[in-house]
């Protein structure tokens, strides 16, 4: 069947992603939001999504987005959409209730680490640079409204670095090419979502850059930041989820390394070039993801953290 054979069959409609929301996580479900929205006006859809980047809201669908799914106020749906999420242990939201609760379920997702059974229908690729791209290649490319089209940008542009990192393929460009054709803008979602910081958000990325640290030879570059650091900036969780892009800039290393406080523990987020697999890393910490982009969450005290990382990333060396 296809997605819109699924919905075809639908009159209740739930969306969800990840915990900590990326610009894949809200692009992709945006993306489906937004399609039912405009080619299926009788479904109900509701649309979960916890906190994310204020820039994000450049995209339409955010602004319906609720916090919080409630089996007693929100009920069961005829059909739910899991996004660019590979385990229940991940669902945002409260979702995790929600999914098992409903009639039909579709996982979209390209994490390594899915085991490809979440849900009724799991289309998931592990080579795709992104949720929104598997998800616009089993849409009906008609139906993509200039509304999708810029929510799947905006999960394509996050996901593949602006079109630096390695999951970038011919197939990316060739979709973003499509949704250029739809009339996306394209250069005011690259620029304000991605570039841009807050003034809040550029002290602390400076702050983390300058008390950034050089191991293994050069070749991991490493930082953390703790509960009052944050405090002294007056940052969020959800405002450090890009400094990790800064600091892989850090010119000749393979693998860049950040830790943040979230909700009592350490939010390991890893990064490499070309020879680092941080997923097995991750996976080491109760987390997964890419190849070359994953995460965890520690109990750890930072520097204990750090060390045992360094470790792994010195075995696949």
């Amino acid at each position: 069947m296809t997605i819109d054979e699924f919905l075809g069959e639908a009159k209740t409609v739930a969306i969800f992603g990840h915990v900590r929301p990326d610009g894949d996580c809200v692009g992709s479900t945006t993306a489906v939001y937004n399609y039912i929205r405009d080619n299926f006006p009788g479904i109900a859809v509701k649309l979960f999504l916890e906190n994310f980047p204020e820039s994000y809201r450049i995209v339409r669908g955010t602004e319906a987005a609720q916090s919080a799914y409630t089996k007693e106020k929100d009920g069961i749906f005829d059909l739910v959409f899991l996004m660019d999420t590979p385990s229940f242990e991940r669902v945002g939201a409260n979702g995790a209730e929600c999914i098992r609760s409903a009639k039909k379920t579709i996982n979209i997702d390209h994490h390594i680490s899915n085991p490809l059974n979440l849900c009724t229908m799991n289309l998931v690729e592990p080579e795709a640079s992104s949720a929104c791209e598997v998800l616009y290649m089993n849409l009906d490319k008609a139906k993509v409204s200039h509304e999708t089209a810029n929510s799947l940008y905006l999960g394509i542009v996050h996901d593949t670095g602006a079109f630096k990192f390695s999951s970038t393929g011919k197939r990316t460009m060739q979709v973003v090419g499509d949704l250029i054709e739809k009339g996306i803008d394209f250069a005011k979602i690259v620029n304000e979502t991605y570039y841009t910081r807050t003034y809040k958000q550029t002290l602390v990325t400076g702050f983390v850059m300058q008390n950034c640290k050089l191991g293994l030879g050069g070749k991991v570059v490493y930082a953390h930041i703790t509960p009052e650091d944050m405090e002294r900036f007056g940052v969020t969780p959800v405002e450090l989820s890009n400094v990790i892009d800064t600091v892989r800039e850090v010119g000749g290393t393979e693998v860049a390394l950040f830790l943040y406080p979230v909700n009592g523990k350490y939010k390991i987020s890893l990064r490499s070039n070309y020879i680092v697999d941080v997923n097995a890393i991750a996976k080491e910490f109760g987390g997964g993801g890419h190849t070359r982009a994953a995460g965890g969450d520690t109990s750890d005290a930072p520097e204990a953290a750090i060390e045992k990382i360094l470790k792994l990333i010195e075995k696949q060396l």
